[in-house]
């Protein structure tokens, strides 16, 4: 019965921390639900629409017109500028004018009647993937139709039926469909990353200054509490709280931005439990190895950026080196935005997750036997200072 009356005045305590410090607050609760609303509002239109092109036209031909109006009528590609050669057009990508350039050859026509291989040159900004590829999409299909209708005309001409033209020209048909980003857009490649890297995030910032503050109180010998019934109290509230809001993030938040998820929801719930624990127990770690609170945010913003580079959505892994790629799996957001991507956007079933799951559960009972130890060595150095000197108790 004591026991649980202990833990009742502990987790007192702790709603106390964690709902009158404004702070903490915000960055739990405003901060996760304004940046729900913040982050995805500039890729509210979703696709990157039609791209700007300039066209160096170095036949000037009919065909070469014909090429040029074609590009211009495909969804993804509008020319909006002619120059009369390469490095005239060059500065205008370099500026941000257009996003791409569209280079016909000279003798474009004559080669293609007469079936020489012609050479056209793209260009385009690779900065942005997608709209890099709407712009090669575009124009590769508009090339792609006129090498066409051009060899249909030249067999015509020659004599050969027409009904058999088509099927000796392009044997097969492509058509591409995206499985994973069915859109084709921003929103639902970079949203449902980034929501797992706000989470883990925020987390650490709200747990971490809570665990600071508590032992500045502890210093001070102005609170009662036992320590470690205050950690279990700290770890259980902040898991409950930021279960609550995850499954406001992948469940409203996803539905209403309209992104794909279709994970179940046991594993999804399996998966985020741990993802939380781990999280929470990290932030405890770090409350411990920080002197002030207004370190933790300072940590967490400059670590927020190579944490999206290095994550995999954003860069392949792949392309890392090695070194970097195995040190960022040492924080919890990784793994588990990777995890996440795989159950709720791909797919994936859980038993099927095993690297991440791996990585996440290794750290959750490291940082378990971390904080265990924590508590023991404060608690024996508190019992110490208490018996030195019994008039401060």
């Amino acid at each position: 019965m004591k026991f649980l009356t202990n833990l009742f005045d502990a987790l007192q305590t702790e709603l106390k921390h964690i709902f009158l410090d404004k702070s903490v607050l915000l960055v739990m609760f405003g901060g996760v639900l304004f940046y729900a609303l913040l982050y995805p509002s500039p890729y509210e239109k979703n696709l990157s629409g039609e791209q700007r092109i300039a066209v160096v036209d170095l036949d000037n031909s009919a065909l070469s017109r014909k090429l040029i109006r074609m590009a211009d009528a495909t969804p993804k590609v509008a020319v909006k500028m002619f120059k009369p050669n390469l490095a005239a057009a060059q500065p205008l990508l370099a500026d941000g004018i257009v996003q791409g350039i569209l280079v016909i050859p000279h003798q474009f026509e004559r080669n293609l009647y007469l079936g020489i291989p012609v050479q056209l040159a793209f260009a385009g900004d690779a900065s942005y993937f997608l709209i890099y590829g709407d712009i090669v999409e575009g124009l590769l299909t508009t090339t792609t139709t006129l090498a066409v209708e051009s060899q249909i005309l030249m067999k015509i001409m020659t004599g050969e039926n027409p009904a058999l033209i088509p099927g000796e020209i392009m044997a097969f048909n492509t058509h591409t469909q995206a499985v994973f980003n069915s859109s084709g857009g921003y929103l639902n490649y970079i949203v449902p990353a980034v929501f797992v890297l706000i989470l883990h995030q925020t987390l650490l910032i709200a747990a971490a200054t809570v665990t600071i503050k508590d032992r500045a109180l502890r210093r001070s010998l102005l609170i009662n509490p036992a320590l470690g019934l205050a950690i279990f109290s700290r770890f259980s509230l902040f898991v409950m709280f930021y279960f609550i809001l995850a499954l406001l993030y992948f469940g409203f938040f996803f539905k209403f931005y309209g992104i794909p998820h279709s994970a179940e929801h046991l594993e999804l719930i399996i998966f985020t439990l741990l993802f939380l624990s781990t999280t929470t127990l990290f932030a405890i770690c770090l409350g411990y190895l920080l002197p002030r609170p207004e370190l933790i945010t300072i940590i967490v913003l400059l670590s927020s950026l190579p944490l999206v580079f290095t994550a995999g959505f954003a860069w392949p892994t792949v392309n890392l080196p090695n070194w970097l790629d195995q040190i960022t799996l040492l924080i919890p957001a990784k793994p588990a935005i990777q995890g996440f991507l795989k159950l709720n956007q791909m797919g994936t079933p859980l038993s099927n997750l095993v690297t991440e799951m791996s990585y996440l559960s290794g750290m959750f009972f490291a940082f378990l036997l971390i904080v265990t130890r924590l508590i023991y060595v404060s608690s024996k150095a508190a019992a110490s200072f208490v018996n030195k000197h019994p008039s401060s108790n």
